[in-house]
């Protein structure tokens, strides 16, 4: 993580993390796990990520970060292109009566923006794997550092829109095609693909908006912005730090050589311990869009942590073949990172698309002649606490029976906003004193 981070400023962390996290889950793309919705389905590791900043604002570092961790399939690619490349010039200088070569089979797995659907398709239905003796299809990736550019080139032409796969990569739905041209083979197949792209606010609200928030593509993005540092100066850096690309390189080699089940099941309970407390600060405050809104949360904790999980416990694996594989026990550092950034996910999610989940929901309420807006009661009643504070404050504060109030101390203990600071006697009962440690945002 340092080295995904080399050089950066600290507004750029959170990007960073978010972007290395993604190309490394991509390498992974043989690994799955079990998630607390239907634990019998296997998931797979997906992102749809976008970094947001104003032009010159310093996203040019997911560039390097591509260059080093996507190197494994990119050179893997290499044969596959080359392959399709010579079979396009033997076609070109065939005959019209001479027999003309059959089409080679190729894997080829990272796409530009500008992807016809149907050769998409193809190469992403194309990208089978034997795993363990069963089919894996391979996960697609697209990075690209223009995402105005990307929307421009998908507004006409044999490329034109991928939204409806964008949706449905986020769980690998199903979906098909069955057109009458040559070129498009009807079948069904299972989209698997990962993107990260780069852009400006602008162009984050031409891709969600108003008319289309209703689709569930903002919650199935992981938006991370990069926040202006106020005239602050990157350090000077004269030194070429090979080693921290070197790093890079090999661990992204590493990682491509990984399969089978993830134990992480640890990481899937702390996800569902962490939503449950914020879905009952979204029934305390009665936001409707605080409950859409944290819905996928737990999906983006596990999928951008566990690449980095996966690198502290390399020592606990086991090689089989080629492959890496084996289980690993969790700890609470892994729970800690797998918390900050679903923590990150939701507090961005909640500042790119707050205003429109409220909107989407007070239209909803419009229409049966009922129009209220929601107000984050949870975080004003908090604030209104002193620094030190008991039960009895609590209760008193938000308005709450005293069980209702030990229920959200509970909570802010388990969040690490509060801890215990001392006790007191009354009326004959041992009670506990509590102070803030950290403002509450969530």
């Amino acid at each position: 993580m340092a080295d995904a981070c080399k050089g950066l400023k600290r507004n750029q962390y959170p990007a960073a993390l978010i972007v290395s996290g993604a190309l490394m889950m991509t390498l992974m793309t043989r690994c799955t796990y079990r998630f607390y919705h239907r634990p019998s389905k296997l998931r797979r590791l997906n992102s749809s990520a976008l970094i947001i900043g104003d032009p010159a604002s310093g996203k040019s570092f997911a560039t390097r970060l591509y260059e080093f961790l996507a190197a494994p399939i990119v050179a893997a690619d290499k044969l596959g292109k080359d392959t399709i490349n010579r079979y396009r010039e033997e076609m070109k200088t065939k005959g019209a009566n001479k027999e003309k070569p059959k089409k080679p089979k190729v894997v080829v797995r990272v796409h530009p923006s500008r992807t016809s659907n149907a050769q998409f398709i193809q190469d992403m239905v194309n990208a089978v794997e034997d795993v363990d003796g069963k089919p894996m299809q391979l996960h697609m990736l697209t990075f690209d550092t223009e995402l105005d550019n990307t929307l421009s080139v998908q507004k006409g032409g044999s490329w034109i829109d991928k939204q409806n796969l964008e949706l449905k990569a986020f769980h690998n739905e199903e979906d098909g095609q069955a057109y009458s041209n040559m070129d498009s083979i009807m079948q069904d197949f299972n989209v698997t693909w990962n993107y990260v792209y780069t852009g400006t606010p602008i162009a984050l609200k031409k891709k969600v908006n108003e008319q289309n928030f209703g689709s569930g593509l903002a919650t199935r993005l992981t938006c991370i912005p990069l926040p202006s540092t106020h005239f602050e100066m990157m350090d000077l850096d004269e030194e070429v730090d090979e080693e921290s690309d070197n790093r890079l390189l090999e661990w992204a080699k590493k990682l491509d050589k990984t399969k089978g089940e993830l134990s992480i099941k640890r990481i899937v309970r702390t996800m569902y311990d962490w939503t449950a407390r914020r879905m009952a600060d979204a029934k305390d405050n009665e936001s409707k869009a605080d409950e859409m809104l944290l819905k996928r949360c737990a999906y983006h904790g596990i999928n951008y942590s566990a690449p980095f999980i996966m690198m502290r416990h390399w020592g606990e694996l086991h090689q089989e073949g080629e492959y890496w594989c084996g289980e690993f026990e969790t700890d609470e550092i892994d729970d800690k990172l797998a918390e900050l950034i679903v923590n990150i996910q939701f507090a961005c999610q909640r500042h790119y698309f707050g205003a429109l989940a409220e909107k989407y929901f007070d239209d909803k309420l419009r229409d049966a002649s009922t129009n209220r807006r929601h107000h984050q009661r949870t975080i004003e009643e908090f604030n209104r606490l002193g620094d030190e504070f008991t039960i009895d404050d609590v209760a008193n504060s938000f308005h709450v029976n005293i069980n209702a109030a030990r229920m959200r101390v509970k909570r802010l203990l388990k969040d690490g906003v509060v801890a215990k600071c001392g006790e007191y006697v009354e009326n004959g009962t041992c009670k506990h004193r509590y102070k803030k440690k950290a403002i509450l945002v969530i």
